[in-house]
């Protein structure tokens, strides 16, 4: 970045260039602590639920290539009972994270209250955290607002379920189908008006919280920018590039391989079927034999893919606490890789607690979809049977501490991450931009 540049990101953002090893952080109270983590497992939770959607679409399509005719109407049935699951958690998860974000912005704006207005720490910590936000209570206003949206279309069928029945009073059977989806609009409708009126109290509740709260912080605290970004080029990544280690090219050709075997897998199943409702292709047997084995060798990519970016993930995770321990034991054995993988660490650990739980989530919704599957006859599964999953009492025990130790590393690391980066340095994360003029204001909240 040129000068001016550096100079439009420090006044814009109060960002921090690379290289800067020196970090002197505040430590978080223990509500922030608290607060950040629930909103970080949340977040990883609702971001399983919809690959979980998207992962179990993506199998059905390459298994429509590979299963038999025969297992189809099997297939479909645990397919839609997944689906099923995933798009109820992407819901009721989405809903509350709206809540658990309002709850982490107020924690963050407390916390700025107590700091000193032209300390250090300040300016460290919101290179790290970002700015406060001025309507603290929007995260949940917004999901009360998409709830309410949500009965208010309930309420639109009750009535007209209703409506099917009324004019035939008369009649006893009529009559109590009239009464059930009656109250049910009643009770729908006293919903929508409580999630309206909890959207104004949250409008209300932002004003009154920037007179209070927001007054008091300290002068370029406020704001809608997130922890600050290093904006990067094309050349200077091609610069970067040239130091990449093995295991970073390895991380690299992995993404690689999962785009391109997504890509083919999509093409195969478009030359089936090139719209929803479109009708289904029908080639010669030399064609049908390609198709079928480009979606399977395009599966096959993918998971390949998958595989190598999850080992090259373990592995920069075992080359950072290796690092970490080396600083701690004996500094003159610490190599400049491991420096910069030690300045990177808590983004590093961060991000593999947020992947384990993804993929924690990604298998409990599948565990959960295919028990409805299995559970749960739908009219749309006609006489196909389900496959049971059989599952142990010990292995849901295990698998719930499982998730327990991932949220207890979640909120450990969210309470020591501060205290690393004040010992080891810190380096801001790197946002790639080729355009022109950059918008150096990177938000992340």
């Amino acid at each position: 970045m040129n000068e001016q540049s550096r100079g439009a990101a420090r006044n814009r953002g109060g960002r921090s260039r690379p290289g800067k090893h020196s970090h002197e952080e505040a430590l978080p109270t223990r509500r922030l602590v608290l607060a950040d983590a629930a909103k970080a497992i949340t977040g990883d939770a609702l971001a399983g639920c919809g690959i979980a959607l998207g992962f179990i679409t993506f199998a059905m399509l390459v298994a429509s290539a590979v299963v038999p005719e025969a297992l189809h109407p099997v297939m479909d049935r645990a397919g839609r009972g997944i689906v099923g699951a995933a798009a109820v958690g992407i819901l009721v998860v989405g809903l509350l994270y709206g809540c658990v974000a309002a709850v982490a912005r107020l924690a963050l704006g407390a916390f700025y209250a107590g700091l000193g207005s032209k300390s250090r720490q300040l300016r460290d910590t919101l290179i790290v955290r970002g700015h406060a936000s001025p309507a603290p209570y929007a995260p949940a206003s917004a999901s009360a607002l998409v709830l309410g949206s949500f009965m208010l279309f309930a309420v639109l069928v009750c009535v007209i379920l209703a409506a099917e029945h009324r004019g035939r009073l008369g009649d006893e059977m009529h009559r109590a189908e009239f009464t059930v989806w009656a109250v049910w609009a009643g009770v729908f409708a006293v919903v929508t008006a409580c999630c309206a009126a909890a959207g104004w109290m949250f409008s209300v509740l932002n004003r009154r919280w920037q007179a209070g709260v927001g007054s008091s912080l300290p002068k370029g605290v406020l704001g809608d920018r997130g922890p600050s970004v290093w904006v990067t080029t094309r050349a200077q990544r091609r610069a970067q590039r040239r130091s990449w280690r093995p295991l970073d090219w390895s991380a690299w050709v992995g993404r690689l391989l999962v785009g391109g075997g997504g890509g083919v897998v999509f093409l195969g199943v478009y030359l089936r079927q090139p719209g929803l409702y479109a009708d289904r292709i029908t080639y010669s047997d030399n064609t049908e034999r390609v198709v079928d084995g480009a979606t399977v060798v395009g599966g096959a990519l993918f998971v390949l893919g998958m595989l190598v970016v999850t080992g090259a993930g373990v592995l920069a995770f075992r080359q950072t606490i290796r690092a970490l321990r080396r600083a701690s034991t004996d500094p003159m054995r610490v190599s400049d890789d491991d420096r910069r993988r030690i300045r990177a660490a808590t983004r590093t650990l961060s991000s593999t607690a947020s992947a384990a739980l993804v993929w924690w989530t990604v298998c409990t919704v599948s565990v959960i979809g295919w028990w409805f599957a299995n559970h749960v006859h739908m009219p749309a599964d006609g006489t196909a049977a389900a496959i049971p999953l059989p599952v142990s009492a010990s292995f849901l025990i295990g698998w719930g501490v499982i998730g327990l130790l991932l949220v207890a590393a979640r909120v450990a690391l969210e309470a020591v991450g501060p205290v690393v980066r004040n010992r080891f340095g810190y380096d801001v994360a790197s946002v790639p931009d080729d355009r022109e003029y950059p918008d150096l204001a990177q938000f992340g909240q």
